[in-house]
């Protein structure tokens, strides 16, 4: 419960490109780096594709409201999700075509077009998160693997 906010902040504020370049300077693979944008930028594209495929099922007569049982909701949901899969699908499909196209993956190394470089400030995060999780890792084990109760 505590991350989910955390992490929906980040992607709320965070541009995919800057996300990947960052990533592919720390060091992951541009191909994965890559990916990750893909991901990102496909999460609301799939949102939207479910809200339109939900309206037009709904306009045929599909009820997926709480009046109806959960077995036809369910069966409603599935009528829903079949189209989203082959969109997606196709998607997929004509992005990777273009990637091929466009010889991805040809050269170990790519330029990036919104590369933002480290500054101290970035530095001294990474340092002091990394010291935060080792002095969490090192009470986790000063404590025998416990953590604080208050009751015992």
């Amino acid at each position: 419960m505590a991350i989910v906010p955390l992490a929906l902040i980040f992607f709320v504020t965070t541009e995919p490109s800057e996300f990947a370049s960052s990533l592919n300077a720390v060091g992951v693979n541009y191909k994965i780096a890559y990916s990750v944008t893909l991901a990102l930028r496909y999460i609301p594209a799939v949102q939207r594709e479910f809200f339109e495929i939900s309206q037009a099922q709904q306009a045929r007569g599909v009820d997926l409201s709480k009046n109806v049982r959960i077995t036809k909701r369910v069966k409603g949901m599935l009528v829903i999700l079949f189209p989203l899969i082959i969109t997606s699908i196709d998607k997929i499909d004509r992005i990777s075509n273009a990637m091929e196209l466009r010889s991805f993956g040809k050269n170990k190394r790519r330029t990036w077009f919104r590369a933002k470089p480290f500054k101290l400030v970035d530095y001294l995060v990474i340092i002091g998160s990394v010291m935060l999780i080792g002095a969490a890792i090192a009470l986790f084990f000063v404590n025998g693997g416990r953590f604080l109760n208050p009751f015992s």
